[in-house]
């Protein structure tokens, strides 16, 4: 009746009673599989903000701006406005009257109304998600991150692939030095070699690394706009995933604190790639405010004529305008090393979906098309296995077992049946061991039976083909880098050995009946000793 200041009052605490009770029915369907967790995720929030316009409703009401609810009470009592005193059945006939009413003005051809409980806020709580079109096949509903168009962005920055190109072939012509003492810095064969094997960055190691900000060199930096906008895209990119994926996080207190750190390290010189301000570079160029690479492309500038009238104009001005050049080459640097903070701070925040991308990437590049097709038909089958309710189709909706979350304090691993194994079995296999394998990146597996098994899977054999070395069974048991490595250059040096020589391996007898090797036979034939 909404036409009682009180009974939407009432109605008011029904409604957000009801809705935490959907909240708790959402929260037990959170954890079925990761769309599930994203769409209760989107669903709580739902939930949460019709509840705040419901309390911001009773707050209202129990402010009697208008006075409406103290008059409702006093017709209650039987006080009437146009009176000081009343007869309480009076006014409740008046009540009766105007409830009967309002039902035949708005209850015509309506039938029974809707029944706003909590099994109803949470069907429409799951109705509101729009989890499909908030992400893209490659995220995988939030699993994973798809930052494909900043990476080519990256790659497209021109001074930071210049820089890439150059440390590549600074190590290149270090590593050939070694070999040829007197090699030049700019000799042909430094540049062929680098033409040879320099490959551009990929995507699976510019996810690795993309929070790295000081390996870039600052002249990439300072006053470049396109660096500007590859952090402003990488924030936005970053931010509206965590929102995407968590949306009842409060990304402006996550902001305000971002920023309150920065300020601390800004202030005490602890940001790595800023603890010198550019101004103090010396090859900054303070009258043009440029940073250059090179002291010759600097001295090549300052003979010019641009460069000689800026430094005449700068010679006129006062000793605090002087400073305010300065002070605006600070700015600069304070307003990009902010923009690499912020994004270094959304880097943490999603680390877990970042690395996740790069197992799955490295998986995809080490399977053939048919184990690919088969992981997709066994991820879709489990998403069919859960009807729209979420409840397993064929099984009884009544019952509640395998809905209840499974009680394991030890934290055992759980079987074939979906439930923790015994703890006797634990022990027997040796599942509290851990291996670990610097081969797989440092991961470890539990127990001798994964550790043994993992030789033949995928991270292992990504692990071996990295290191250029043939995953066989002669590496079975051979967890560090280096032993690999041995073992591979002395398995090399055996297949050598053993391999057929005709020079050497071949035995000649001359007409004396002088035996000796092939090679050994020809030398003496060809200078006509035999």
């Amino acid at each position: 009746m909404s036409f009682s200041v009180l009974e939407s009052l009432r109605s008011a605490h029904e409604d957000i009673e009801n809705m935490e009770k959907a909240m708790s029915l959402v929260l037990m369907d959170k954890h079925k599989n990761a769309r599930s967790t994203v769409s209760c995720e989107h669903a709580l929030k739902h939930l949460v903000e019709t509840t705040q316009l419901k309390c911001k409703t009773a707050i209202d009401i129990y402010q009697d701006k208008d006075g409406m609810r103290t008059d409702d009470i006093n017709s209650l009592a039987g006080q009437r406005g146009d009176k000081k005193g009343g007869d309480v059945w009076t006014s409740f006939y008046d009540k009766v009257k105007e409830v009967k009413d309002y039902h035949r003005r708005f209850s015509v051809n309506q039938g029974m109304p809707e029944m706003q409980n909590s099994e109803w806020f949470y069907q429409r709580a799951l109705e509101n998600d729009k989890t499909d079109a908030l992400f893209s096949g490659e995220e995988d509903f939030g699993k994973r991150v798809d930052m494909h168009e900043l990476f080519v962005t990256y790659l497209n920055l021109k001074k930071i692939s210049t820089q890439r190109k150059n440390n590549f072939r600074d190590a290149t012509f270090a590593r050939l030095k070694k070999k040829s003492p007197d090699l030049e810095p700019d000799d042909p064969e430094v540049e062929a070699e680098v033409q040879k094997q320099f490959h551009e960055l990929d995507y699976i190691e510019w996810l690795k690394t993309f929070d790295q900000f000081h390996d870039v060199h600052r002249y990439a930096k300072y006053k470049e706009k396109s660096y500007s906008e590859y952090l402003e895209g990488l924030i936005s990119y970053l931010r509206g995933f965590l929102l995407r994926t968590q949306p009842l996080v409060d990304i402006e207190k996550l902001e305000t604190q971002f920023e309150k750190e920065f300020e601390e390290r800004w202030t005490d010189r602890s940001i790595p790639g800023w603890q010198e301000p550019t101004h103090k570079d010396k090859l900054f160029c303070l009258p043009s405010n440029k940073l250059f690479n090179g002291e010759a492309v600097k001295k090549s500038h300052e003979s010019g004529k641009v460069y000689k009238k800026k430094l005449a104009e700068m010679q006129k001005l006062d000793f605090e305008e002087q400073k305010k050049l300065v002070a605006a080459t600070e700015d600069e640097d304070k307003r990009v090393a902010q923009l690499e903070s912020r994004a270094a701070k959304w880097h943490d925040l999603l680390s877990d979906a970042i690395n996740e991308t790069v197992q799955h990437l490295q998986k995809k590049q080490s399977q053939t098309v048919e184990e690919m097709e088969m992981e997709k038909e066994d991820s879709d089958d489990d998403g069919e296995d859960l009807d729209d309710d979420g409840v397993d189709v064929g099984s009884n909706a009544g019952e509640d077992d395998e809905d209840r979350p499974i009680y394991n304090p030890l934290n055992l691993p759980l079987g074939w049946d979906g439930k923790p194994i015994p703890f006797w079995l634990y022990k027997l296999h040796g599942m509290g061991i851990e291996f670990k394998c610097e081969i797989c990146g440092n991961y470890s597996y539990w127990g001798r039976r994964a550790f043994e098994k993992h030789f033949q899977e995928w991270r292992h054999a990504f692990g071996m083909r990295c290191l250029k070395i043939p995953n066989t069974s002669h590496f079975k048991e051979i967890t560090k880098i280096e032993e690999a490595i041995t073992l591979y250059e002395k398995l090399k040096r055996d297949a050598e050995e053993q391999t057929f020589r005709p020079d050497q391996d071949v035995e000649c007898e001359d007409i004396q009946g002088n035996v000796m090797s092939q090679r050994a036979f020809e030398d003496l034939r060809r200078q006509g000793l035999v």
